[in-house]
């Protein structure tokens, strides 16, 4: 019985992941992620009464998700590379910080 041998690299498609971040109590949760480029992070306001404004200003992309009410969320594709921090427009000390390969 001959077997046919294909030698060369490997290739596995990896398909793009959506992450759920909760807004609740003025934090991100979780407030560190490790994400590939193309994948998507869908911010929920978990909080009861309080409005949070998810937003990033980096030197090649901006994100605005506007005022979210209780229960809204906001998603985000992310199509570069790099290590961006989300923040909230209403609670300056809500931070996540993103590190997108």
């Amino acid at each position: 019985m001959t077997a046919l041998l294909t030698l060369g690299p490997a290739k596995a498609d990896l398909t793009n992941v959506v992450r759920i971040v909760l807004q609740k109590g003025r934090h991100y949760d979780p407030t560190d992620l490790f994400l590939r480029k193309g994948d998507t992070i869908t911010l929920v306001n978990g909080d009861d009464s309080a409005v949070h404004h998810a937003f990033i200003e980096a030197d090649r992309f901006a994100f605005d998700a506007g005022d979210q009410e209780p229960g809204k969320q906001a998603t985000l594709t992310l199509k570069e590379p790099g290590n961006f921090i989300i923040q909230c427009g209403i609670h300056p000390k809500m931070k996540l910080t993103i590190h997108v390969q």
